[in-house]
Protein backbone atom coordinates (compact mmCIF):
# COMPACT_ATOMS: atom_id res chain seq x y z
CA UNK A 1 0.00 0.00 0.00
CA UNK A 2 0.95 3.48 0.13
CA UNK A 3 3.15 4.01 2.26
CA UNK A 4 1.46 7.00 3.70
CA UNK A 5 -1.25 5.23 4.15
CA UNK A 6 -0.25 1.81 5.29
CA UNK A 7 -2.47 0.86 8.38
CA UNK A 8 -4.87 3.62 8.02
CA UNK A 9 -8.11 0.79 7.35
CA UNK A 10 -6.43 -1.61 9.94
CA UNK A 11 -6.38 -4.17 6.97
CA UNK A 12 -4.68 -7.18 6.04
CA UNK A 13 -1.50 -6.34 3.73
CA UNK A 14 -0.33 -7.94 0.89
CA UNK A 15 3.15 -7.54 -1.47
CA UNK A 16 2.69 -5.26 -3.94
CA UNK A 17 1.40 -6.26 -6.82
CA UNK A 18 -0.80 -9.25 -5.92
CA UNK A 19 -3.07 -11.66 -8.12
CA UNK A 20 -6.95 -11.86 -7.24
CA UNK A 21 -7.16 -15.40 -5.85
CA UNK A 22 -10.57 -15.44 -7.33
CA UNK A 23 -9.74 -14.46 -11.11
CA UNK A 24 -6.26 -14.20 -11.05
CA UNK A 25 -5.91 -10.69 -12.21
CA UNK A 26 -3.04 -8.09 -11.08
CA UNK A 27 -4.13 -5.51 -8.52
CA UNK A 28 -2.03 -2.77 -7.52
CA UNK A 29 -3.54 -1.69 -4.17
CA UNK A 30 -1.67 1.79 -4.85
CA UNK A 31 -4.14 2.29 -7.26
CA UNK A 32 -6.49 3.17 -4.13
CA UNK A 33 -4.21 4.57 -1.83
CA UNK A 34 -6.78 7.56 -1.45
CA UNK A 35 -9.70 5.47 -1.58
CA UNK A 36 -11.66 4.68 1.67
CA UNK A 37 -15.06 2.72 0.67
CA UNK A 38 -16.84 -1.03 1.23
CA UNK A 39 -15.36 -2.17 -1.96
CA UNK A 40 -11.67 -0.99 -0.99
CA UNK A 41 -12.11 -2.82 2.07
CA UNK A 42 -13.01 -6.27 1.15
CA UNK A 43 -10.45 -5.89 -1.76
CA UNK A 44 -7.98 -5.80 0.91
CA UNK A 45 -9.20 -7.67 3.53
CA UNK A 46 -9.78 -11.01 1.02
CA UNK A 47 -7.18 -10.46 -1.56
CA UNK A 48 -9.26 -9.86 -4.45
CA UNK A 49 -8.97 -7.65 -7.27
CA UNK A 50 -11.48 -4.27 -7.37
CA UNK A 51 -14.12 -6.05 -9.52
CA UNK A 52 -14.57 -9.13 -7.89
CA UNK A 53 -14.58 -7.19 -4.53
CA UNK A 54 -17.76 -5.30 -5.78
CA UNK A 55 -19.40 -8.49 -6.68
CA UNK A 56 -18.52 -10.37 -3.37
CA UNK A 57 -20.43 -7.17 -1.67
CA UNK A 58 -23.30 -7.69 -3.40
CA UNK A 59 -23.74 -11.11 -3.24
CA UNK A 60 -23.47 -10.83 0.60
CA UNK A 61 -25.58 -8.09 0.71
CA UNK A 62 -29.19 -7.62 1.06
CA UNK A 63 -31.10 -7.12 -2.04
CA UNK A 64 -31.68 -3.82 -2.57
CA UNK A 65 -35.42 -3.37 -4.45
CA UNK A 66 -35.79 -2.95 -7.93
CA UNK A 67 -32.91 -5.86 -8.19
CA UNK A 68 -33.24 -7.67 -11.37
CA UNK A 69 -31.05 -10.03 -13.43
CA UNK A 70 -31.58 -10.61 -17.19
CA UNK A 71 -28.78 -12.49 -19.12
CA UNK A 72 -25.93 -12.62 -16.31
CA UNK A 73 -26.55 -8.72 -16.69
CA UNK A 74 -27.20 -7.16 -13.03
CA UNK A 75 -30.00 -4.27 -13.17
CA UNK A 76 -31.82 -1.87 -10.06
CA UNK A 77 -35.37 -1.06 -12.17
CA UNK A 78 -36.29 1.99 -9.79
CA UNK A 79 -40.44 3.13 -9.55
CA UNK A 80 -41.68 4.79 -12.72
CA UNK A 81 -40.47 8.67 -13.12
CA UNK A 82 -43.41 11.21 -13.88
CA UNK A 83 -42.17 14.20 -12.20
CA UNK A 84 -40.10 16.11 -12.79
CA UNK A 85 -39.18 15.64 -16.27
CA UNK A 86 -35.60 16.74 -16.04
CA UNK A 87 -34.80 14.13 -13.67
CA UNK A 88 -31.11 12.11 -14.40
CA UNK A 89 -32.88 8.82 -15.30
CA UNK A 90 -31.43 5.47 -16.50
CA UNK A 91 -31.01 4.29 -19.79
CA UNK A 92 -31.81 7.96 -20.70
CA UNK A 93 -35.18 7.51 -19.56
CA UNK A 94 -36.42 4.81 -22.05
CA UNK A 95 -39.63 2.53 -20.69
CA UNK A 96 -38.13 -0.98 -20.07
CA UNK A 97 -40.65 -4.05 -20.03
CA UNK A 98 -39.72 -7.00 -17.49
CA UNK A 99 -41.27 -9.80 -16.30
CA UNK A 100 -39.58 -11.58 -13.15
CA UNK A 101 -39.45 -15.28 -13.29
CA UNK A 102 -42.31 -14.69 -10.59
CA UNK A 103 -44.75 -13.42 -12.98
CA UNK A 104 -44.44 -10.14 -11.48
CA UNK A 105 -44.53 -7.39 -14.20
CA UNK A 106 -42.40 -4.36 -14.03
CA UNK A 107 -42.34 -1.11 -16.10
CA UNK A 108 -39.74 1.39 -15.33
CA UNK A 109 -38.20 4.26 -16.88
CA UNK A 110 -35.29 4.40 -14.86
CA UNK A 111 -33.69 1.09 -14.92
CA UNK A 112 -29.49 1.29 -14.21
CA UNK A 113 -27.47 -0.99 -15.24
CA UNK A 114 -24.59 -2.03 -12.83
CA UNK A 115 -22.60 -4.41 -15.11
CA UNK A 116 -22.34 -8.20 -16.27
CA UNK A 117 -21.56 -10.81 -13.32
CA UNK A 118 -18.29 -12.09 -13.68
CA UNK A 119 -18.75 -16.32 -14.24
CA UNK A 120 -17.30 -16.86 -10.85
CA UNK A 121 -20.07 -15.30 -9.53
CA UNK A 122 -23.36 -16.46 -11.52
CA UNK A 123 -24.27 -19.57 -9.38
CA UNK A 124 -24.80 -17.24 -6.44
CA UNK A 125 -26.80 -14.24 -8.71
CA UNK A 126 -28.85 -16.46 -11.46
CA UNK A 127 -30.71 -14.85 -14.00
CA UNK A 128 -34.26 -13.50 -12.15
CA UNK A 129 -36.21 -12.29 -15.09
CA UNK A 130 -36.76 -11.12 -19.04
CA UNK A 131 -37.45 -8.01 -21.02
CA UNK A 132 -40.57 -7.81 -23.07
CA UNK A 133 -41.71 -6.18 -25.52
CA UNK A 134 -44.10 -3.27 -25.31
CA UNK A 135 -46.87 -5.51 -27.07
CA UNK A 136 -45.83 -8.66 -24.91
CA UNK A 137 -46.00 -6.39 -21.87
CA UNK A 138 -49.48 -5.25 -22.50
CA UNK A 139 -50.66 -8.83 -23.08
CA UNK A 140 -49.61 -10.13 -20.08
CA UNK A 141 -50.90 -6.87 -18.50
CA UNK A 142 -54.12 -7.65 -19.59
CA UNK A 143 -54.59 -10.94 -18.82
CA UNK A 144 -51.92 -13.13 -16.85
CA UNK A 145 -53.66 -15.87 -16.22
CA UNK A 146 -51.81 -19.24 -16.12
CA UNK A 147 -52.71 -21.94 -18.85
CA UNK A 148 -53.68 -25.18 -17.55
CA UNK A 149 -54.34 -26.89 -21.63
CA UNK A 150 -52.48 -30.03 -20.82
CA UNK A 151 -53.11 -31.21 -23.82
CA UNK A 152 -52.02 -27.97 -26.15
CA UNK A 153 -49.42 -28.46 -28.97
CA UNK A 154 -47.99 -25.19 -27.98
CA UNK A 155 -47.92 -25.76 -24.52
CA UNK A 156 -43.88 -26.11 -24.24
CA UNK A 157 -43.50 -22.79 -25.68
CA UNK A 158 -46.01 -21.07 -24.10
CA UNK A 159 -45.66 -18.55 -21.24
CA UNK A 160 -48.10 -18.66 -19.74
CA UNK A 161 -48.32 -22.43 -19.75
CA UNK A 162 -48.24 -24.20 -16.05
CA UNK A 163 -45.78 -26.89 -16.08
CA UNK A 164 -46.99 -28.27 -12.68
CA UNK A 165 -50.12 -29.70 -15.05
CA UNK A 166 -47.50 -32.64 -16.01
CA UNK A 167 -46.18 -33.27 -12.42
CA UNK A 168 -47.51 -37.16 -13.38
CA UNK A 169 -45.92 -36.72 -17.30
CA UNK A 170 -47.38 -35.64 -20.42
CA UNK A 171 -50.64 -35.81 -21.21
CA UNK A 172 -50.39 -36.60 -25.03
CA UNK A 173 -47.25 -35.96 -27.54
CA UNK A 174 -46.60 -33.31 -29.41
CA UNK A 175 -46.53 -34.15 -33.33
CA UNK A 176 -42.82 -33.15 -34.90
CA UNK A 177 -44.33 -31.82 -38.25
CA UNK A 178 -46.47 -29.39 -35.51
CA UNK A 179 -46.01 -25.82 -36.88
CA UNK A 180 -45.70 -23.51 -33.22
CA UNK A 181 -48.39 -21.20 -32.97
CA UNK A 182 -50.07 -22.44 -36.17
CA UNK A 183 -53.91 -22.88 -33.82
CA UNK A 184 -53.99 -19.19 -33.05
CA UNK A 185 -54.84 -19.20 -29.79
CA UNK A 186 -55.60 -15.78 -28.19
CA UNK A 187 -53.59 -16.53 -25.77
CA UNK A 188 -50.64 -17.68 -27.11
CA UNK A 189 -47.30 -16.30 -25.84
CA UNK A 190 -43.94 -17.70 -27.59
CA UNK A 191 -41.24 -18.17 -25.14
CA UNK A 192 -39.18 -16.11 -27.82
CA UNK A 193 -40.94 -13.13 -26.77
CA UNK A 194 -39.05 -13.10 -23.99
CA UNK A 195 -35.34 -11.22 -24.14
CA UNK A 196 -32.12 -11.74 -21.94
CA UNK A 197 -30.88 -8.82 -23.61
CA UNK A 198 -31.92 -5.24 -23.97
CA UNK A 199 -30.90 -2.48 -27.09
CA UNK A 200 -28.96 1.03 -25.17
Amino acid sequence: MCKENEGALGLNKYPLPYNCKLCGNQENPDDFCNESNRVVETMLKQHVCFNCAFWMNIVNSQAPPGQIIVGHTYYIAHPYVKRPMNRIKGNNGKEMYIRMFNGELIKSNNVWCKGEIPEQFREQLPDTANFLSLMTFQKLANNNHKCYARGCWNRYHCVRYNMDCEKDGPFNTVPQSYIIGSDECPSFINKTELKNTIQW
